[in-house]
């Protein structure tokens, strides 16, 4: 049963995997795109929830300027909301990947080195994204 479920974003929660999963279903405006990532944050502080798969592979594009939105206003109540690392594995088609990665306005990734309060990496294969989820929460499991 989804936690939110529009024309634009499906969000869903795993209990079994503690892992929250939003599936843009079409390109979106800066408006849905913004409602959208603030309902994932909602339902994570709702849930506790730190571990996301964010599937973006049926939107067209992404653009530098959602992407600087995302880093200047999203990312920063991330650890305000829910108090420790979030771990978001996106989840790209492999023409959309190598658009980021061609594009020189886009920012380099932060590595957990870097001390951000979010961790994140980019997949072409959901099963990748999920292993990549998994290891981080082992490895929070084991810290504990």
């Amino acid at each position: 049963m989804p936690l939110f479920d529009s024309n634009y974003l499906t969000i869903t929660y795993t209990p079994e995997s503690q892992q929250l999963t939003g599936r843009w279903l079409r390109s979106v405006m800066p408006f849905e795109l913004h409602r959208g990532y603030n309902t994932l944050l909602d339902s994570a502080v709702e849930r506790n929830c730190r571990f996301w798969l964010i599937d973006i592979r049926r939107r067209s594009s992404v653009e530098s300027r959602d992407v600087y939105w995302m880093l200047e206003e999203f990312y920063p109540q991330l650890f305000p909301r829910l108090g420790r690392t979030t771990y978001i594995a996106f989840l790209m088609a492999p023409n959309q990947l190598a658009g980021v990665l061609a594009d020189s306005k886009m920012p380099v990734l932060e590595t957990p080195e870097d001390g951000k309060p979010y961790i994140i990496q980019r997949f072409t294969e959901e099963k990748s994204a999920q292993d990549w989820l998994h290891h981080y929460q082992q490895h929070e499991s084991v810290a504990r």
